[in-house]
């Protein structure tokens, strides 16, 4: 099966399955931007006289969740496999962070959680700009609408690790942006003639039409330019197809290299010796289609380093149970909201209703007893303030129609209502600290953790979006970096309190690399070392004149250390930790008050456990406990220079 017809069958099939999916999270997304009426209802109650009152309970309920997240940023960690390797995780650790700020990745992520709150589902993509550095380009990130992504339906796992396929459609491309993204297949491009979607014909090509996009549809004003022109969609197809590859496995140094052709495996073989493994694994593939046409079809870019789909999802709720309903299984928080929601504007507006009527419930006369003129007057200013009504002499006064009283159920049912819609969307007032002034902060505190358990499963999804986005990163460092652009971010101060070492350590090494006949490998600081000092015995540490002990930056040592982080291939083994979030710092807070009223109690409690279940951020507290130390030493010193005096007079 060629390309063109595999994109053809995976789109239809994935937008069959997804079809009941996208129109609910459509309604989702309307829902939360207010327009939460049919518009028959609109109309009907128009006609009425009457307006259709929205009052958004939704949306506060969004914003509470969106700002408990922006609230709750977390840092990117990588762990390294043992001990050893921690100066080469806190470097990693350095330049992931580097990437997250220069891609302002935690917008992206802000825009990612809230889109899938609403919706159930948002997605991340990568991709390197080239706007800045025409070479090596930056990593970026931008958010993908769930509306313009369709998945494999059969997907389980949160991470789409077992999916077959994601596709991913640009909408409304002009034929000047297809060639600028192809300018190598600018003739296949003027071959394109429908290069809008048409999911109701697949029989030519990928030509379909979308029905759920009104303003994609054909013959629609977006589907040609300001100009006339036509526009296009661009097709993104993400798969798998088994590959057979060549591993050449070196145990003693633990490295593996992964090669596309048993000849290069076997010249690498040939240079570093080793165990030569063949496999078939999954690789992932890209292939870019418009209007029937193959423009691209190749390995995807971010592949071996990152043997994923590289599309970043966050699923609000994902049910894994085979239900055969996409709108079950995946959802977000507007979801279950809406009928609440609904019913709520239907009540209030017919509470508004009856106060209209009340103002003006009209009047009882008598046959004949007012003119025409007058009762007309009666029924157009009846509830105006001060109206005078005449009637004939000796006749009965005009009567005002009593109009029946608001039902109390209207009061209980608001007050079902806000407890189903706390119920329903897990938020309660504690997350809002809205507790009496009575209450301890430790009450405060607990209530809060409470409020954020109902919600915890959302908080814990967009955790594992964040660690595959932390993956991805860590895998694509050596492609971001080279040796002097990795300094820069480490900063000379880093590079000094992690390669400052004393001169007498770097002298011993010189000189044992020489005894042992390994001349060729003396670094150049080494040599420096050996000239300068060429008496100091080994062993002998090496003072300045007022005794302290002379140190150098091992810059040959950083840069080596520096590149094996960037050349090396097992980056992907690393473990990524997410700082902690709020729900952790909730817990953290309540320990450190415990631990803070046991030390106001008298209790003794070191300063540096104070420190370290503090909520001051972990850069800050290494300043302060370095602090304590220097002047923990000061303070032992200063009371061991009078014991010291005190032997001295005693043996004087």
């Amino acid at each position: 099966m060629n390309i063109i017809d595999r994109v053809s069958r995976d789109l239809k099939y994935s937008a069959e399955k997804m079809n009941t999916l996208r129109e609910k999270i459509k309604e989702d997304f309307k829902f939360e931007l207010g327009k939460q009426w049919e518009e028959d209802d609109v109309e009907e109650l128009r006609k009425r006289g009457v307006k259709a009152l929205t009052i958004n309970k939704i949306k506060p309920i969004i914003k509470l969740l969106t700002g408990i997240e922006r609230q709750s940023k977390s840092d990117f960690k990588a762990y390294p496999e043992g001990q050893e390797d921690s100066i080469v995780a806190e470097i990693t650790t350095k330049l992931i962070k580097n990437v997250v700020k220069n891609s302002m990745l935690e917008i992206k992520f802000s825009e990612q959680f809230k889109n899938g709150c609403t919706g159930g589902m948002c997605f991340l993509e990568p991709y390197v700009d080239y706007s800045f550095d025409m070479i090596n380009g930056d990593m970026k990130f931008k958010k993908i609408s769930p509306l313009d992504v369709y998945l494999d339906p059969n997907f389980k796992e949160y991470d789409l690790s077992d999916s077959k396929y994601i596709i991913k459609i640009t909408s409304d491309l002009s034929k000047d942006d297809l060639v600028s993204l192809f300018p190598e297949g600018k003739e296949k491009i003027n071959k394109i003639g429908n290069g809008k979607i048409n999911f109701d014909n697949v029989s030519d090509g990928v030509h379909f039409q979308k029905t759920d996009y009104p303003s994609l549809a054909s013959g629609s004003n977006s589907s040609t330019t300001e100009k006339g022109e036509p526009m296009y969609d661009l097709i993104d197809y993400f798969y798998k197809e088994l590959g057979k590859r060549y591993f050449c496995v070196i145990q003693e140094k633990g490295i593996v290299e992964e090669f596309e052709t048993k000849d290069t495996a076997d010249e690498f073989n040939s240079k570093f010796g080793g165990l030569i493994i063949e496999r078939d694994i999954p690789v992932i593939m890209h292939a870019q289609v418009c209007g029937g046409v193959e423009l691209y079809n190749g390995i995807a870019w971010s592949y071996p380093k990152y043997r994923m789909f590289p599309i970043m999802p966050f699923f609000a709720e994902l049910i894994t149970e085979d239900l055969n309903d996409l709108s079950l299984t995946i959802q977000g928080v507007v979801r279950g909201l809406k009928d609440l929601n609904l019913e709520y504007n239907k009540r209030r507006t017919q509470e508004l209703m009856h106060l209209n009527s009340s103002a003006n419930s009209g009047f009882e006369i008598e046959e004949n007893q007012l003119t025409q003129e007058e009762e007309d007057k009666l029924k157009k200013f009846g509830s105006s303030p001060g109206i005078v009504i005449k009637r004939r002499q000796n006749s009965p006064p005009v009567g005002r129609i009593t109009p029946m009283p608001l039902s109390q159920g209207h009061a209980q049912l608001a007050m079902e209502n806000a407890q189903d819609l706390k119920e329903a969307s897990g938020v309660n007032p504690d997350l809002l600290a809205n507790s009496s002034q009575s209450q301890s902060g430790r009450a405060i505190l607990l209530k809060q953790r409470q409020g954020l358990a109902m919600i915890q499963e959302i908080l814990d999804n967009f955790s594992v979006t964040k660690k595959l986005t932390g993956k991805f990163i860590l895998t694509q460092l050596p492609e971001i970096f080279t040796l002097e652009s990795a300094k820069r971010v480490l900063g000379s101060a880093f590079i000094y309190d992690n390669f400052n070492v004393p001169v007498n350590l770097i002298l011993e090494r010189g000189l044992s690399k020489i005894s042992e006949g390994r001349d060729n490998e003396v670094t150049e600081l080494e040599r420096q070392v050996m000239l300068t000092y060429p008496n100091i015995s080994q062993g002998q540490p090496i003072t300045d004149e007022q005794g302290v002990l002379v140190t150098a930056v091992d810059t040959d040592t950083s840069d080596e250390v520096i590149m094996s982080v960037l050349n090396n291939k097992e980056l992907g083994k690393y473990d990524i930790a997410i700082g902690e979030g709020v729900y952790q710092d909730t817990i953290r807070l309540a320990n450190f008050m415990d631990i803070k009223e046991l030390a106001q109690q008298g209790v003794p409690i070191p300063p540096n456990v104070l420190i370290e279940l503090s909520m001051i951020p972990d850069s800050d507290k290494k300043g302060i406990m370095r602090q304590l130390e220097a002047q923990q030493m000061a303070m032992q010193k200063a009371q061991a220079q009078p014991q010291s005096q005190d032997k001295v007079g005693a043996n004087a």
